[in-house]
Parts: C-alpha cells; structure tokens; sequence
C-alpha cells in the first residue's frame, strides 16, 4: 500500500543507518510522502552533515560501527543540536530504552515496526517541535518565580538567560508549570506528554527529567525547581 503524503512543507529528515536497504527502503517512503530524506551510512558522516544543515528529524539506527547511535546523538546533544529524533533498534529491552532516552532520543521503536507506525511517530516529533502538541491551559505565557516558559514563541529562560530544550523536554516543562506544586504521577506525564500512545515503561520518563534538571538547575543533584514527589513522580516547585 501506497503511503498517504501528509503535510510536511518540504521537511528534512535524516536517516541514518549501515543497513543500506533499510535506509533506502525507509528513505524512499519519506520522500513519496513530501520530505525532503538525507541518507548517511555512519555516525561520522551523520555528525558531519548534521553540524552543517539544520534538519526537522532524525532517525537512527542504534548499532553501527565505528559510532552508535547512541554516540552519535549524545555528540550531536552536546553541540546544542537539539533535532528531534527517534532511535531504531533490534532489541526491545528497558535498558537499551533508557540508554537512548538518557542520550537524549525523543522516541524509540523496535523492529520489525511498520512504516506507518514511524510515519505517525514522526508526524508526532514534529508536531512537537512545532509547538502543536497537547497544551495545558490557555496563557501563552507561564511564569514561576525567575522560570518562564514562552508557548507561544516555545522558548524557555530562568533570570533571563534562554535555555534551549529539546521538544519533548519542552513539553514536560509545559506541563509541569501548568499546574505548580502538582504532583504528577509518571503514568500522567507519558499520557500527557507523548502524542504516540506510547508503550513504555512508566521509568523512561526519568532520563528526560534529569536531562531536564541539567538544563535548569545550579544544582541538578539538589533541584529547585523540578522535584520528585516519593511514591508518586514530578512537580514544578511553586517558589524555587
């Protein structure tokens, strides 16, 4: 079956993977779907041509040679490239889910998978890094103590100082100061925050938060803002 082009205005999407029929394979659907597919064997020529161009998406294969994935996007995290991206792997185990998450992934799908099923996860990152996922609230702007969180221009800053999140971590802090000083459970935040009706484990949560935390506090090991409610997941401090 054909698949159904969606609206994607041209968008550059990224795939990387050293099983060239894969990448070929996925390349091709993408691209009959209106996107515009760079194709790179390696976590090296992917570093380079990420550094270069600015891309919507990336897909990534988790084992290759010479650079994993997992390598590959934890470089890329650390030059403030903050695409959204989804891992592809052969293993679904929690480990390797929290591995990826801790690298900074937005999502994770295991083969065999459906093209449909990654066209949807896409369609989802980026809605995301559009600022079209679910909002809590109506205010365009949120503001708790020296935190504001900007829906509509989908910036963060604290005393002033802009803090760049990646879409996901973005959504989670949006949801978060929504409501200061609720205690959401991990459950919530997965239901609230992934647009996938997402099949997880409730703890894959956590890597995002404590990335979260490095971003925000002086202190990631003692946080002010972000805090963890025993028994029960996360809440945004009301006076930090």
């Amino acid at each position: 079956m054909d698949p159904e082009p969606i609206t994607s205005n041209a968008k550059k999407l990224m795939i990387v993977d050293d099983d060239a029929d894969m990448r070929t394979l996925l390349a091709e659907y993408f691209r009959r779907l209106g996107f515009e597919v760079t194709e790179k064997e390696s976590g090296p020529a992917a570093l380079q041509a990420a550094t270069g161009t600015r891309f919507d998406c990336f897909i990534f294969d988790v084992a290759m040679p010479d650079m994993s994935g997992l390598e590959l996007l934890k470089k890329l995290r650390d030059r403030g490239i903050d695409t959204p991206t989804l891992f592809l792997t052969a293993h679904d185990l929690l480990d390797d889910r929290v591995a990826g998450f801790e690298a900074g992934a937005d999502d994770y799908l295991a083969k065999p998978f459906s093209p449909r099923e990654l066209e949807y996860r896409v369609e989802a990152l980026l809605r995301r890094s559009l600022g079209g996922g679910k909002q809590n609230g109506s205010e365009d702007r949120l503001e708790i103590g020296d935190l504001v969180v900007d829906r509509r221009r989908h910036e963060v800053s604290r005393a002033g100082a802009k803090i760049d999140l990646t879409p996901l971590e973005f959504q989670i802090l949006d949801l978060l100061a929504s409501e200061p000083g609720r205690a959401w459970s991990r459950n919530d935040l997965l239901d609230r925050v992934w647009s996938t009706e997402y099949e997880g484990y409730q703890r894959n949560i956590d890597p995002h938060i404590n990335r979260l935390r490095k971003k925000l506090e002086n202190d990631p090991k003692n946080p002010h803002y972000v805090l963890t409610v025993r028994g029960v997941g996360y809440k945004l401090n009301e006076t930090p």
